[in-house]
């Protein structure tokens, strides 16, 4: 075999190793969520809300079946803070007015699951999550994981090329929103010991203790902008926001 020849296989060797890797590297899911606009999440979205009233505080789901097979689908209440579960109410195939922690629903004995048939979604239409703890002055966060299962409702764990499972966030705040204040246009909220801003104006942000102290100055942009306020903890702390123009508004707010 000529050397042309040789160099020539071992480029093509290469070539299907590599094709190879990317095929069965790309991760499909087995199921998603979306609302029922049809809208698809990303794996462990965060939904976020500053209202404990229904309906604004409930969010109705889908969980969608990718493969094309029927399957059944449980979902495992993963995690909570700032509440003990017992104000949330959880619809997926049953409803359940409060929660705990590490179980998975439904909860029926004789199915503890849901069908979901191929490239298709449930057939119920009210499967939501819906919160009314105040969480007292404390963000409430829940961490839901969906998870595909066998007729005993045991997890069908992921593969290589398949994940089983797909994540969602509940989050509560009453200080989550502000919106239109005085003329400012910007929404805010605390997340993991972040201060979350989007504004649609540039603005100056100043943050004061109560005793009038200025602890850190940060210059926002139009778009997101993220602000670790990890050292400031279980204080409370005024925002002073300046717009281009001069015009200043306050809030004075807790950061858990």
């Amino acid at each position: 075999m000529s050397n042309l020849m040789k160099n020539s296989s071992i480029l093509s060797l290469i070539f299907l190793i590599i094709f190879s890797s990317n095929i069965f590297s790309q991760i499909e899911y087995g199921i998603t969520l979306e609302d029922l606009e049809g809208n698809s999440f990303l794996d462990n979205h965060v939904l976020q809300f500053d209202t404990l009233e229904y309906p604004d505080a409930s969010f109705t789901y889908k969980v969608r079946n990718n493969t094309s097979e029927t399957i059944r689908v449980r979902v495992e209440v993963e995690s909570f803070s700032g509440t003990d579960g017992s104000m949330m109410e959880l619809c997926f195939g049953e409803c359940y007015f409060g929660v705990e922690l590490g179980q998975s629903y439904p909860i029926n004995q004789a199915q503890p699951y849901v069908y979901i048939a191929a490239n298709n979604t449930q057939i119920a239409d009210g499967d939501h999550f819906f919160n009314t703890d105040p969480g007292n002055g404390n963000p409430v966060e829940y961490s839901f994981r969906f998870y595909m299962c066998d007729e005993n409702g045991d997890q069908l764990f992921s593969q290589a090329e398949l994940q089983t499972d797909f994540s969602i966030n509940y989050y509560y705040s009453a200080s989550l929103g502000l919106e239109n204040v005085d003329g400012l246009k910007l929404v805010y909220y605390l997340l993991n010991d972040k201060l979350f801003i989007n504004s649609e104006s540039i603005l100056s942000l100043r943050i004061y203790d109560l005793a009038g102290r200025v602890i850190s100055e940060n210059s926002i942009s139009t778009g997101n902008n993220i602000i670790d306020v990890l050292n400031l903890s279980k204080k409370h702390v005024i925002l002073s926001f300046e717009s281009e123009e001069g015009q200043i508004t306050s809030k004075k707010i807790l950061i858990p």
